[in-house]
């Protein structure tokens, strides 16, 4: 008998100090979840998620960074309708309990996408103006621009939803970000001639998986950033990143990673 409670003791023991263990690191981590996206931004106990990646594998690269007993995300962010963006977001919403989710309403077929809307409560239409804010930050959406009075969804920019996707800036850990979703050169060209989008950036999460498409010359002598990271699967059969981007990145003194090489690349 007291061999057994002895034994639990040290069971309950080891758990106490697991948990005093398990501490919550302020970070930005740019999951790598092969061709998509997935971004995890940890500001104490609270969490904002941008995008959730292709496929439910998300889970587990969520694991690695939340306490296993924090079953909450504050907010997912969906930066547009693609499936590589939000083919997780199902899995996440059996797992967690999710705050908010906030999007921009394009229109768009995609299961997933057509279920969440049907279907989810907390869902908010945001677009440049708005802030998504947590204690101790706060992220600036800067593209696209969204009617309030809308009833319905919105076509895609000149008929391509990669051009729809939320842009979001903010500063976190004495860093300046900027995410840019799937966004192109096209809108690139857009928020630096209207000055929509700042400079001096510390990461560059950069558009469109580093396509070819993407990150123009223009843009990159703009925006001016130190990083730039690139969400790309292994031999993925888009051909990103393109050797054009990276040549790009060169070429302007922008330091380049590659989740496909580094794994999950975490700002802290």
């Amino acid at each position: 008998m007291k061999s057994r409670v002895w034994r639990v003791g040290v069971w309950l023991l080891l758990v106490l100090l697991y948990l005093l263990s398990t501490k919550y690191e302020d970070s930005v981590v740019f999951l790598d979840v092969g061709q998509g996206d997935a971004i995890l931004i940890q500001s104490g106990t609270e969490q904002i998620l941008v995008d959730t990646g292709p496929n439910g594998d998300v889970i587990y690269k969520l694991q690695r960074y939340m306490p296993f007993f924090d079953r909450r995300i504050e907010y997912i962010v969906l930066t547009h309708p693609h499936q590589d963006h939000l083919g997780g977001i199902l899995e996440i919403l059996e797992r967690y309990e999710v705050g908010k989710i906030l999007y921009y309403p394009v229109c768009y077929s995609n299961n997933d996408y057509e279920y969440l809307l049907q279907n989810f409560d907390n869902l908010i239409q945001i677009g440049r103006g708005d802030t998504i804010r947590l204690k101790n930050i706060e992220v600036d959406v800067l593209w696209p621009i969204l009617e309030r009075s809308i009833k319905e969804c919105v076509k895609p920019y000149n008929g391509n939803v990669n051009n729809d996707s939320l842009v979001l800036e903010f500063e976190y850990l004495n860093k300046k970000f900027l995410l840019m979703g799937d966004i192109e050169r096209e809108v690139e060209s857009v928020l630096v001639a209207q000055d929509l989008i700042s400079s001096n950036y510390d990461v560059l999460k950069a558009g469109h998986h580093c396509s070819k498409t993407s990150s123009s010359e223009t843009f990159l002598e703009y925006t001016s950033p130190s990083f730039a990271v690139c969400s790309v699967g292994i031999k993925n059969s888009f051909g990103h990143p393109s050797s054009e981007t990276l040549k790009n990145f060169s070429r302007y003194g922008v330091k380049y990673l590659l989740t496909s090489e580094q794994g999950d690349i975490q700002v802290k």
